[in-house]
């Protein structure tokens, strides 16, 4: 199974071309929805960031406060380190299980949806890398639009993250959305002809079929 990494600056489209990678059919596995789903009240991860930064970070009925627990984390990068330390454990966990079961239902490629794959050094174990960017003028103009933000807070957000600048020197391909939806799906379009390039390599050769199968010959040379 071949593994791809898809990351972007905020606001830059990523989600965009994640949900037209799954809608093409490729497994896609989406890093946000397992942070969010691991600190679920009850679950490892919660007690771990509850632990981190108290009862102060809980609203009534219990569950985290998203919204000020990520005030928080992007006004301050020692608190955002804090809350990286304390989720990253149940995030890494969830992440390997669900790249095992695809992998172990011989998916050809499985695409991590993960807004920190160079920060975190997860894209060490990806390829091709695959950056979606745009102009830093144009991702603050969405940012401020989409979340209702400030310029400032907006800056503070996107001043939180690697830039934009380091990321593209580390990706393989990068999706350049500043112009309209069009343009920006002819490019997925090239991404998703390439991807699909020696699927059946990918689909059984390195899967759990073609491992038993060379292990199955292996064994019978040795016999022999």
């Amino acid at each position: 199974m071949r593994l791809v990494g898809l990351t972007g600056g905020i606001a830059c489209g990523k989600s965009t071309v994640s949900r037209a990678l799954a809608a093409q059919g490729f497994t896609v596995i989406d890093a946000d929805a397992i942070a969010r789903t691991v600190v679920d009240r009850g679950r490892w991860g919660y007690r771990r960031v509850v632990r981190a930064f108290g009862s102060g970070i809980l609203r009534s009925d219990g569950e985290i406060d998203r919204e000020a627990l990520a005030a928080l984390v992007f006004a301050d990068a020692a608190q955002r380190r804090r809350l990286n330390a304390a989720s990253f454990p149940a995030i890494g966990l969830e992440l390997a299980r669900q790249i095992l079961t695809a992998w172990a239902l011989c998916r050809p490629v499985a695409i991590v949806d993960m807004p920190l794959l160079f920060e975190s050094g997860f894209y060490l174990l990806t390829r091709p890398r695959v950056l979606v960017a745009c102009s830093p003028s144009t991702q603050l103009r969405r940012l401020m639009q989409r979340d209702a933000l400030e310029q400032a807070a907006a800056e503070a957000r996107m001043a939180a993250q690697m830039p934009l600048a380091a990321k593209r020197r580390r990706a393989d391909i990068v999706l350049e959305n500043d112009s309209s939806l069009a343009e920006l799906e002819a490019q997925i379009g090239a991404l998703v002809a390439r991807l699909q390039r020696h699927a059946w390599l990918h689909r059984w050769v390195l899967s759990p079929v073609g491992l038993l199968v060379g292990a199955a010959a292996a064994a019978g040379v040795l016999w022999v």
